[in-house]
This record gives structure tokens, C-alpha cells and sequence, in this order.
């Protein structure tokens, strides 16, 4: 058949052929559906239709190049995310460790019951360390260009078995109790046992993790009724359970939980996703049910399975315990009890210190750092237990975490510095985020000092010792400003507000002999305790004391402007006693009230 050929003179070099088409296509009933077209213009169109083509590729091409460099730049992000957080974990035990060591250094008297509570620490927050490498190896090797899944045949009722048996001594030393149960005792299947051992590991740590003590962990094993050819693994607990707004997420990687940023417990989110990766890795399913405060399950379901092509190595209990089972060590436990008092005594002289830390390790360190001879140390576990303790007593300064559950230390000293009652009280916040936006954020909640972690045991010490230091200036110059009625300094303006309303209040009840510290309390609407520590620290004195002082201070501008007897004064500060007046005027003033009319310049 011969050829009709189309060039494209002074486009392509000569003899460089576009297309080609039978010459019998080209006849005039063909030519009849271009009646007008010439040959010119039939080229035009086919050029035209190809510099479209190539158009069209070379922008498919662009757009799949900038669609592959964005999701390099996700992945490179989500693995700066997961970087960020694990190594983030790691300034909180090695603050612990470093300070820990120093203080046993320090420690003259090795015989003190302390060096072992610390060398327990030391070796908890050890583990710690080692857990998070270990993950962020786990991390590593998901994303490794290569994976080496070591494939064997064995019963996984026996294996799975024996990493809840590793588990028991665990829990049992937080006192839970953790039962394996199975409907079947043999079921072999072809699975990567260090696979099954990490995902079994990351679930059970989790479970015994939020957990309250004296609760039941159950780990169960069974094939799906539907599918035979598919086995369950459960393990429930019934612990605090997760938020509607976490649940969602909990298999994500990067992701952080909202309002409590990276200073979650080791592993929250990183070692869940890693058992998500290997299961969907294994060909199995993972899935989530919870209700907050009522706890947790979580479901994986693993194929059933025996590749008939390739025999793997059988897999046998005694032979592969020490390579594939990470042996669970029980952590050392330790009362923190004798180191850290819940409550304190109204009466003792010693500053009081409320310490706010999830963290009882962290605890631990801070509260070694201060004398129990100088300062009184009062602990509560999280924000929402301080804030209750905050209503019953008051101390003088607060040192608290910023992230930790229920209520957050920077949510705590935002309370604190809007309550009239709690104001005055100074706040050192600790935290391991160290951005100048974490900083910002904490000064802005009113703290008074923001501690990044690693920190010196020194800097938390002058810390605390400048800010009582500073308080008991300020109590002498609120003492001076309201008791001699004078214009208080705009910037001491809350504390000094609130003796102004208390004197007040005494002012207006001067002569009523039976207004009394009760009154004054139920007046502000607080009770006679939170009254008194208030005002000792704002002032130094007890209510009942403040009270009188502010009636002595009123006696003493009485005898020296009017011209009244002794008793009038008494009567017109609400003391209808006049040898009890003269005698506590006397004791506090120095001087009688005759002996105060004589002297000059009053």
C-alpha cells in the first residue's frame, strides 16, 4: 500500500516524519469533511494538537514533581516531629539523673535512708532513657529503605502467653492484676514474633501505665467466629480511659495531645503508632474503644496463616525466649512519702513550699534540693489537686510543672493570680519546653520566674530565695503603706486593694466590741485559715493581730489630734476595757496611752 507522508518543513530536519497514513485515506470523500481547509491548515491543526500534548505532559509532569517534594517535605517534617519529641522526653530524666548524682556526690552521711531512695530514682528514670532509644530505634528501623522480617511457624497462643507472663510481675508491682485467658491452647500460624512481642508491649505497657492501683488488666486471645481463618487479640483495662478528642488520633505518630503538649509520659502516641505499623505490617487491624474514667480496649486481629511456598523456622518457647522476648523488669518502687508531707502545719515557722510535679521522680529531685530544716515542702500531683489544696492553705511560694494532667501549671498560676486570695502567692514554673513562645506564655500566666529544664540545682534554689526575700519586703511595705494610710505603689496595687478593703472593713466596724477574725472572714467570704495566711503573708500578721493593729493605729491618731480622755479612745476603737486597752497598747506601741498624749510630735 503506498504511503502519503506529512513533513513539517523548517520544523523538523528534512525527512523527519511526524505521522504517516495510507494514501488511499487521503480521497476526496475524506477530504469532503474539511471542505474548506487547505493542506496548510490541516498541518496547523495537527501541530497544534501535538504542542498541546506535549504541554499537557510536561505540566503533569511539574505538578507530580511538586506533589512528590511536598510529601518528602511531610515525611522529612513528621520525622523532625517524632525527632523533636522523643528527644524532647529526655530533658526531664536527665535532669533528674545529673542532679540526683550531684546530690549523692554532695552527701556527707552515706548511712541516710535518702541515698538509696535516689539511687532508685536514678535507676527508674535509667529505664526511662533506655525505653526511648529503644523506641526511637523502633521509629528508625519503620522507615528504614530495607526491613528484614523474620518469619517463623509457631503456636502464638503460647507466645502470647508468655509476654503476659513477662507483664505480671510488672503490674503486680503497681498492684494490678493481669490475667491471659484464651479459648484455644494451640494455634500455629506463621507471624514475626518480635513484631507480635512489640506490639503486645507497647498495648500492656499503656494499660499498666493508666491504670489505677488494685484494677485488672485482661489479656484475651481468641479466633474471630466469622473468620476462622483470623485470631483476636484484646487487651482491656479499666483505667482512665481516653477523650472523645484524642481517640481519633491515638495511632498518629506526630500527633500531640491538645493542652498538654510534648511532656507526656514516655512513649504516649509514638509507641502506639509503632504497634499500628507493625500489625498493618503483619496484615493485621487495630482498633480503639474507650470511655473516659471507665477504660480502655484495644483490638488487633492478625491473619491466621501458613505460607505452603516457604517453610519458615519453627518458633519454640525455650529456644527464643532470651532473643525475641524483651523481659519486662518490675520498676523499683519507692516511698516518696517521707520526703514530701501532703499537708502543712499552720503553726510551723518555716516557709512553706506547695511543689506541683506529676512527676514523682522530678519531685523527688526538687524536693532534695531544700533543707527540710529550713523549708516546709507540700506536694500535689497535678494542677486540679494543688488548686484544692490552694483552698484549704496557703503557702508562701509554688513551684509547678507546666504540663501535666487535669489542670495544667500554666492554667494553675492563672487561677492563682486572679484570685484575690491567692495573688500574692509567688510561682516558679518548670518546664521542659523551651521555646521563647513556651517562655512567653508562662510569664504571661503571671508566673514570677520560668525554669527551663535541664536546670542547675542552684538557679531553682536563689530562685526561691529571692522571691520569699522580696515577699517579706513587700509585707513590710504593704504593712506601712495601709496602716499609715498612705498612696500604695501602682505596681503592688493587688495585694495592697485587698488590705485596703480588709481595713475597710475594720474601719467601718471600729467600735463594734465584738467584730472579730470570724467576721472579717465571713465578710470577704473566705475562711478564718485562708484569712490568716493571707494576711501573714501580705503583712505578717494573724488576722486576729491585724485587726488590732489596725484599732491601735486608730487610738494612736486619736490621742494625738483630739483632745479625749483615755477611755473615749478605747470606746471609739470598740475596747470597753480600758486596763485592757493600756495594756495592749503598751505591749505593742511601747508606751502607755498617758505616757503616748505626753510625748511630743505625735
Amino acid at each position: 500500500m503506498d504511503l502519503f507522508f506529512f513533513h513539517l518543513s523548517g520544523i523538523l530536519p528534512d525527512n523527519s516524519l511526524l505521522f504517516q497514513v495510507p494514501a488511499a485515506a487521503i480521497t476526496l470523500p475524506t477530504l469532503s469533511i474539511f471542505p474548506f481547509e487547505t493542506y496548510s491548515e490541516r498541518t496547523g491543526l495537527y501541530i497544534g494538537a501535538l504542542l498541546l500534548l506535549v504541554i499537557t505532559m510536561i505540566l503533569l509532569r511539574f505538578f507530580e514533581r511538586i506533589k512528590s517534594n511536598r510529601m518528602l517535605q511531610q515525611t522529612e517534617q513528621r520525622h523532625n516531629d517524632i525527632f523533636k519529641k522523643i528527644t524532647h522526653e529526655f530533658r526531664a530524666p536527665l535532669t533528674i539523673i545529673l542532679g540526683l548524682s550531684k546530690q549523692l556526690q554532695e552527701q556527707k552521711d552515706f548511712s541516710n535512708n535518702n541515698s538509696l531512695t535516689y539511687l532508685n530514682a536514678i535507676e527508674r528514670q535509667g529505664r526511662y532513657l533506655s525505653e526511648m532509644v529503644n523506641q526511637l530505634l523502633d521509629v528508625a528501623n519503620l522507615y528504614a529503605a530495607e526491613k528484614t522480617e523474620e518469619w517463623k511457624t509457631g503456636n502464638i497462643v503460647a507466645f502470647v502467653e508468655m509476654v503476659s507472663e513477662t507483664f505480671r510481675l510488672y503490674a503486680g508491682q503497681k498492684e494490678i492484676d493481669l490475667y491471659f485467658f484464651s479459648d484455644e491452647k494451640e494455634i500455629q500460624t506463621d507471624f514475626v514474633p518480635d513484631y507480635l512481642n512489640k506490639i503486645l508491649h507497647n498495648l500492656l505497657s499503656n494499660a499498666v501505665k493508666y491504670s489505677d492501683e488494685g484494677s485488672r488488666i485482661y489479656l484475651t486471645l481468641e479466633r474471630n467466629k466469622k473468620d476462622r481463618k483470623k485470631v483476636i487479640i484484646k487487651v482491656v483495662d479499666h483505667g482512665k480511659g481516653i477523650s472523645k478528642e484524642m481517640l481519633p488520633h491515638i495511632f498518629k505518630l506526630h500527633y500531640t495531645r491538645p493542652n498538654v503538649g510534648t511532656e507526656t509520659p514516655a512513649g504516649e502516641g509514638i509507641g502506639l503508632a509503632i504497634a499500628k505499623q507493625l500489625t498493618e505490617i503483619s496484615g493485621g487491624t487495630i482498633r480503639v474503644e474507650s470511655e473516659e474514667g471507665k477504660g480502655t480496649t484495644f483490638t488487633v486481629e492478625m491473619p491466621v496463616r501458613r505460607n505452603e511456598k516457604q517453610l519458615f523456622p519453627h518458633w519454640k518457647p525455650e529456644k527464643d525466649t532470651p532473643a525475641t522476648m524483651a523481659i519486662v523488669k518490675p520498676p523499683v518502687k519507692t516511698e516518696h512519702k517521707e520526703l514530701i508531707t501532703p499537708e502543712a502545719n499552720e503553726n510551723d515557722p518555716r516557709p512553706t513550699i506547695l511543689l506541683v510535679e506529676d512527676n514523682k521522680d522530678t519531685a523527688l529531685y526538687i524536693r532534695s534540693m531544700f533543707h527540710q530544716e529550713q523549708y516546709n515542702i507540700i506536694y500535689a500531683s497535678n494542677g486540679e489537686k494543688a488548686w484544692n489544696i490552694l483552698n484549704k492553705q496557703l503557702p508562701d511560694i509554688v513551684i509547678t510543672d507546666a504540663v501535666m494532667p487535669k489542670k495544667s501549671g500554666i492554667e494553675l498560676c492563672k487561677e492563682m493570680k486572679a484570685s484575690p486570695l491567692l495573688n500574692h502567692i509567688p510561682v516558679i514554673i518548670i518546664s521542659a519546653k523551651n521555646r521563647e513562645s513556651d517562655l512567653i506564655e508562662g510569664l504571661k500566666s503571671g508566673a514570677d520566674s520560668y525554669i527551663r529544664k535541664p536546670f542547675h540545682l542552684e538557679e531553682l534554689q536563689v530562685r526561691v530565695e529571692n522571691l520569699l526575700e522580696n515577699r517579706q519586703l513587700l509585707r513590710e511595705k504593704y504593712r506601712r503603706t495601709v496602716l499609715k494610710e498612705e498612696k500604695a505603689a501602682s505596681c503592688d496595687n493587688i495585694n495592697s486593694d485587698f488590705l485596703i478593703h480588709v481595713t475597710d472593713i475594720i474601719h467601718r466596724e471600729m467600735k463594734n466590741p465584738d467584730f472579730t477574725s470570724v467576721k472579717l472572714a465571713q465578710e470577704l467570704a473566705i475562711s478564718v485559715s485562708q484569712l490568716n495566711r493571707k494576711l501573714n503573708a501580705a503583712t505578717g500578721y494573724s488576722s486576729s493581730v491585724y485587726i488590732l493593729q489596725v484599732k491601735l493605729n486608730h487610738a494612736r491618731k486619736l490621742l494625738s489630734t483630739q483632745n479625749k480622755t483615755i477611755g473615749e479612745v478605747a470606746t471609739e476603737c470598740g475596747i470597753y476595757d480600758v486596763n485592757y486597752f493600756s495594756r495592749v497598747f503598751k505591749r505593742h506601741i511601747g508606751v502607755t496611752p498617758s505616757q503616748f498624749k505626753r510625748l511630743p510630735q505625735n
